[in-house]
């Protein structure tokens, strides 16, 4: 596989040689058309670049333009992605308000842990979930065309929602003639090649576009080094310009040497102190850690005319993961020392597999009655999902000093392991919906509604064996309603009322003994934790600013979510035969508001800059009758939430002769009052960084240097703080943000 991307790669470079000997011979030929229509190229190479989208994606079925789309959307180009040098979801939040990666645990396992407004956020691929419950969540810029971040809970886009909002990731499709080649560099040995080559998308017949993307990066953590491979082709055919078939296969490969852990376990005096590469997770010897995504796709749309169009898409994702690295054995989680600096380590072992089929069909069509005009939506979906996660220990382990560390590790015994538990979901659901935008004159009504019926068999099995199959079977009518009123053809007032249903694995503890250690408890019965239902209010204002150029959003948001569950960290043995059990808290409300401003000022000059103000708390506690042992949490802040996110990102752009441009970057992103997750009220560190980027454009030739965290700022990006376990006082686990880095990219129109 290597030796074929390096090939390619050789074949790129060859063939940029070639272009630019043809370049010189036709050098005079080119002069001299300049010379000719040297107006017309001035204008159109100092034309501002498109940052944002006006509308939804056709995957996402609502064709409202976004202006009067009664609810906070933002949808961003892959221009702008390129522009800010992302390389993954995570680089691309900041264009965005309040989106925030939580705790997550490797280095490519980043969408897993989105937070929007206080709550998770589902990613969604083409408008169909990537995953349902485990499995590796990869991601990567060359297969991105947009991004769209929606606020809030959208029945119209799935049956199962967060009432935060979902990421939805709108592949590349075919529609021009291109051949587009990029190299990158930068600090931590990172060296990455990528490729985008397409067809003119044809009125009929077929049309392809091809993206592909090697990649290699140490990590700034001592002795990680990872690797990812992108593969995407997408094949299109048009029997006319109105009925056309898609089919797509996305494949990212991402693979982890020396262990794949990003956590780190701090204590008080040595938390973001001691050097930031220290990874005493790593395992020179360990086995690959590997994640992988494949996803197939297949679409057909036929527009029966201009106002009718009916859509089936269908999706298959499987997302195996397999990863390795060091804990320590006397507790299994990270590595923790005695007194004297030492510890005994093993390997652990997490071995995940999702699938997920899913298939919609939807109907969109206007139509008039009377004075009032319909945009209206029908439409179905059903998801099936198999998905399981076994937890593996080694059986022999090793001594480890902190003051005089030997990473290496026997291959040959430090992959004996032995399996602690395997849990496995069953997933089938169904929903139905049915929406209506009604406008009449300045005023937009919305009303429509999703029922969902969910049904999982749970399967745990512990080292005792397979317990009996938890069934979990659970319903919900959805409601969505909304009123804009547009007193221009800039400018739209909303107000919108939605729900959300978010079905629940896991088990609440009912009974409990003393256990043998002070402190413990023994579990002896448990029951289901019942689904979250979410209700959002919204009131917000858009105004589209210099012919459309620029969008600004500000709002104020309400969300009640009910039946919240999170995770329950009090010490049990676990008897009942349950992994991880969870806490019932009652009722969680998340007050706020936004501002968005995104797009271009003026041809020379971009902003994107937002704000989000979230204050989530426990309102209602299902612990009737607390204890000191187990106090009431009403009044608790939601863990793992930022109270507030600040990002900017400037760019000013300086023309040239002909259709080069110089331009100048820079931004920063700032998150306060992060709460952490074990603690009541308690915060970690706030931050900002700052990043930077400098780039040339012409037509042909594209050079960029991006630099993040500039000042060299050490920070915790997500984390939580405990108390007294491992170490006495407060226990850090973390991730640490990433210090400085440089990457420079080459890109080459052919």
């Amino acid at each position: 596989m290597k030796k074929t991307l390096y090939l390619i790669l050789l074949l790129f470079i060859s063939a940029q040689q070639v272009f630019a000997q043809h370049e010189k011979r036709n050098r005079s030929t080119q002069d001299s058309i300049k010379t000719r229509q040297l107006n017309e190229i001035r204008i159109d190479g100092q034309k501002a670049v498109k940052l944002k989208k006006d509308t939804l994606s056709n995957t996402l079925r609502m064709q409202v333009p976004l202006l009067q789309m009664p609810q906070n959307i933002i949808s961003i180009s892959s221009t702008l992605i390129q522009q800010q040098g992302a390389l993954q979801l995570k680089d691309m939040a900041r264009n965005a308000s309040g989106v925030y990666f939580g705790y997550n645990s490797s280095p490519f396992d980043n969408s897993a842990s989105i937070k929007v407004r206080g709550f998770n956020a589902a990613t969604t691929i083409n408008g169909m979930p990537n995953r349902l419950v485990l499995g590796a969540t990869l991601d990567d810029e060359s297969l991105i065309e947009n991004l769209e971040f929606i606020k809030g809970p959208a029945g119209f886009i799935s049956a199962l929602g967060e009432p935060g909002g979902t990421l939805n990731i709108v592949t590349k499709s075919p529609k021009e003639k291109l051949l587009n080649v990029q190299l990158t560099g930068g600090n931590y040995n990172l060296f990455r090649a990528s490729a985008d080559i397409g067809s003119a998308l044809k009125s009929k017949g077929f049309s392809y576009r091809f993206n592909t993307a090697f990649q290699h990066q140490d990590s700034y953590l001592n002795y990680m080094k990872t690797t990812k491979y992108v593969i995407a082709p997408v094949l299109q055919y048009n029997f006319s310009p109105r009925t056309y078939l898609i089919a797509e296969y996305n494949y990212i490969r991402g693979e982890v040497k020396n262990g794949s852990s990003i956590n780190k376990l701090r204590q008080d005096k040595d938390v973001l102190q001691d050097p930031v590469s220290m990874n005493f997770s790593a395992g020179i010897g360990l086995p690959l850690s590997v994640s992988q995504t494949h996803t197939f796709r297949f679409s057909a749309v036929h527009k029966f005319n201009e106002n009718w169009q009916l859509t089936s898409q269908s999706n298959f994702v499987k997302s195996p993961a397999n990863q390795w690295y060091m804990v320590s054995a006397n507790n299994r989680t990270s590595i923790s020392f005695n007194n004297q600096g030492k510890t005994n380590r093993i390997a652990s072992n997490s071995n995940l597999l999702g699938e997920t089929y899913n298939t919609n069909l939807f109907l969109s069509g206007k139509f008039k009655t009377g004075a009032f005009k319909h945009n209206l939506l029908i439409g179905s979906d059903y998801t099936k999902g198999n998905d399981s996660l076994s937890t593996y220990y080694g059986t022999i382990s090793t001594p480890f000093d902190r003051n005089n560390p030997n990473f290496y590790v026997d291959p040959n015994t430090v992959s004996i392991t032995k399996r602690s538990i395997r849990q496995e979901n069953h997933i089938h659901y169904s929903a139905a919906y049915i929406y209506d935008n009604i406008a009449l004159d300045k005023f937009l009504l919305t009303v429509g509604a999703r029922y969902t019926d969910y049904r999982n068999r749970n399967i745990l099995t512990t080292t005792k064996g397979p317990r009996v199959p938890d069934y979990y079977k659970q319903h919900a009518l959805s409601p969505r309603a909304a009123l804009s009123f547009m007193p221009d053809s800039t400018s739209s007032i909303y107000f919108l009322f939605d729900q959300s249903f978010v079905p629940k694995t896991g088990q609440v503890v009912t009974e409990t003994i003393d256990g043998a250690q002070a402190g413990q408890k023994t579990v002896t019965a448990s029951k289901p934790v019942e689904p979250e239902l979410g209700t959002n209010l919204e009131l917000g204002l858009k105004k589209n600013w210099f012919n459309g150029r620029l969008l600004t959003t500000v709002n104020g948001f309400h969300t009640v979510k009910r039946n919240v569950a999170a995770r329950d960290f009090r010490i049990y043995t676990a008897t009942a035969g349950t992994v991880a059990y969870y806490l019932q808290l009652g009722e969680v409300v998340s007050n706020g508001f936004e501002v968005d401003v995104i797009g271009n000022i003026t041809d020379r000059l971009s902003l994107i800059t937002n704000y989000t103000y979230v204050d989530a708390k426990i309102t209602k506690d299902n612990n009737l009758n607390p204890t000191a042992d187990d106090p009431s949490i009403v009044g608790q802040k939601m863990p793992d939430v930022p109270q507030q996110v600040f990002n900017t990102w400037l760019q000013y752009s300086i023309p040239l002769k002909g259709y080069n441009k110089i331009s100048i970057s820079a931004g920063q992103t700032t998150i306060t009052k992060l709460s952490a997750i074990s603690q009541r009220d308690t915060y970690l560190p706030n931050y900002t960084k700052f990043d930077a980027g400098l780039s040339f454009n012409n037509p042909k030739y594209m050079f960029r240097l991006i630099a993040d965290n500039l000042t060299n700022k050490r920070y915790m990006a997500s984390g939580d703080i405990t108390t007294d376990f491992p170490y006495p006082g407060n226990n850090y686990f973390f991730i640490e943000g990433e210090p400085f880095t440089i990457r420079l990219s080459l890109g080459v129109k052919f």
